[in-house]
């Protein structure tokens, strides 16, 4: 007893941040953010979500000048709601341009037109408005308006290609989906491909925009022979993929082993070894592969079908009474997670036994398992289920989904906050948080999200809406971070249609967001695992061969 409470003496002494950590935290107030509040906290996405919630509060323009200045980025909503306090003419003036309809904005003055209308806004607007506008910003914004006689032009795509690199980039990602489509799927000259691939970091981005859409055929034809050897990890495996569907298997080859020495990441240096066991079929791949510690689609599947038992999981974390309360952890504050998140940017053996004596609870579990992972260097996994008390009336396959979402989204941190602002363990955006609200003909609160109980209710009620047009887990990852629109577009444009031998891998792979495709499979790795914890049948565990099989068979 006296060993260890000078052991923990000695970590309380020796700890940079214990001074500020170990007392007690004051409980915030989650209703009504003072500036007193938001100066006392560190800049992040946690305080600008404040910082908006205080901009809609009633303040004086002085108070949401001091507030607008403590923020980490300036979003258009930050912007907008900053403005409508500060009552400054020309500020307004932003704002509203910002808001403006495009039908109105093309009736409005030329800086306004510049503010509030982006290219993809123009390019619905018809070619009589487009001239309109042209006409209204040619004097003050030149290459604006050439832009517009760009994309308004008879021809886009011979404009487009003669045009400088930087209203090439400019027009090429901001024209949108459909008409790139319609109007720049042409066979890109040579010369024009030397021009803007000097610009390596925007050529990455438009070899992405491309290939990840399957339509732009004649384009794809123009990426058969791109050097890789400057670009990045994901280009270099973007090229192979398009090698691939063109049946130029050496060229694939190439390129991925070029992905291989660009990968940083594990998971991505497993995708890149699973796609040269596709491409080949050898087994000595096949069995480095399944010997990778992180647990991702591929490893998975390799571990499967070489039944390599998968041996750095665990689901439970065991929590220890200590004899003594170390602090008070407030799981719905923020800035307490972002206090601990930047003491272990480097974590020893003593910070970490202190953690494992300060998060005891099933509230801070969540917590301890994401430090735990760090320490390990992430070559163990934990696959934890808290807050089982609030899922007890849902049946295991949901609960699989939940836990398969929540480990992904927040690693089950009840205060987590996105850069959109999103929220809690599950990750609920506030328009949607509001909408289901007042589905429930509840009282709106945001700040109830931040509540677990609350946030996996809310969640469950989104999940029941998606499953009623999608069934296979994967679909619903995609539906749950880009939205059912989105997906609804991925798959209209002909994913997971193909026949080919290589689905659903190759369609896995071209998902267009890079958020949402590696989402999708990371929360199916996550399905994988979690459905077979739950399922103890051995009978009935489910394989990922039978949920790649069937991701073809879930499409209405």
């Amino acid at each position: 007893m006296i060993n260890k409470i000078i052991f923990f003496s000695f970590v309380f002494t020796s700890l940079v941040f214990s001074n500020e950590l170990l007392k007690i935290e004051n409980k915030i107030s989650y209703f009504k953010p003072s500036l007193e509040f938001l100066k006392t906290k560190p800049r992040s996405y946690a305080k600008d979500f404040y910082i908006n919630q205080f901009l809609q509060t009633n303040i004086t323009s002085k108070d949401a000048l001091s507030a607008i200045g403590m923020s980490k980025n300036v979003t258009n909503k930050l912007f907008i709601n900053f403005a409508k306090k500060f009552k400054h003419d020309e500020t307004l003036g932003v704002a509203q341009c910002l808001r403006m309809s495009n039908k109105n904005l093309v009736k409005s003055y030329s800086t306004c037109i510049k503010i509030g209308l982006s290219i993809f806004d123009i390019t619905k607007l018809g070619s009589n408005n487009a001239q309109i506008i042209y006409k209204k910003v040619k004097n003050k914004y030149p290459n604006f308006a050439k832009q517009i006689k760009i994309i308004s032009s008879p021809m886009p795509f011979a404009k487009l290609i003669s045009s400088s690199t930087k209203n090439f980039y400019a027009l090429y990602f901001g024209v949108g989906f459909k008409y790139r489509t319609k109007y720049f799927n042409y066979k890109i000259p040579n010369k024009t491909l030397m021009k803007i691939s000097k610009s390596q970091k925007n050529f990455s981005e438009f070899i992405k925009y491309s290939i990840t859409n399957i339509k732009l055929t004649n384009i794809h034809k123009s990426l058969l022979d791109i050097n890789d050897i400057n670009l990045d990890h994901l280009s270099s495996f973007l090229l192979a993929l398009n090698a691939i569907k063109h049946d130029k298997l050496n060229k694939a080859s190439k390129y991925l082993d070029n992905a291989l020495l660009k990968a940083y990441y594990r998971m991505d240096k497993d995708k890149v070894l699973f796609w040269q066991y596709l491409l080949n079929k050898n087994e000595i791949l096949l069995k480095k592969l399944a010997l990778s510690w992180d647990n991702n689609i591929y490893s998975l599947y390799a571990k499967e079908l070489t039944n390599t038992k998968i041996n750095n999981i665990d689901y439970f974390i065991r929590l220890e009474e200590p004899q003594y309360i170390l602090y008070e952890f407030d799981t719905k504050n923020q800035f307490s997670w972002i206090k601990v998140l930047n003491n272990i940017k480097t974590i020893s053996q003593k910070k970490m036994e202190f953690y494992k004596s300060a998060f005891i609870t099933n509230e801070t579990v969540g917590h301890l398992a994401f430090i735990l992972e760090k320490y390990y260097s992430y070559r163990r996994s934990y696959f934890i289920t808290p807050f089982e008390e609030y899922l007890k009336q849902y049946d295991n396959k949901r609960k699989t989904l939940v836990y398969a979402i929540a480990r992904q989204e927040s690693r089950f941190i009840p205060s987590s906050i996105s850069t959109s602002f999103a929220q809690g363990a599950m990750q609920i955006m506030p328009f949607l948080s509001k909408h289901i609200a007042k589905q429930l003909n509840e009282p709106y609160d945001i700040y109830q999200q931040f509540d677990i109980k609350t946030n996996l209710r809310y969640a469950n009620y989104h999940l029941n809406d998606l499953e009623r047009k999608l069934k296979h887990p994967l679909f619903l990852a995609y539906a749950y971070n880009g939205g059912g629109g989105y997906l609804n577009s991925q798959l209209k444009n002909g994913l997971f249609k193909n026949k080919s031998k290589y689905e659903p891998f190759l369609s896995m792979e071209l998902i267009s967001y890079n958020e949402t495709r590696k989402y999708g499979k990371k929360v199916l790795a996550n399905y994988y695992i979690y459905y077979n914890y739950f399922e103890k049948d051995e009978e009935n565990k489910i394989t990922l061969q039978f949920l790649f099989d069937n991701v073809v068979n879930q499409i209405k």
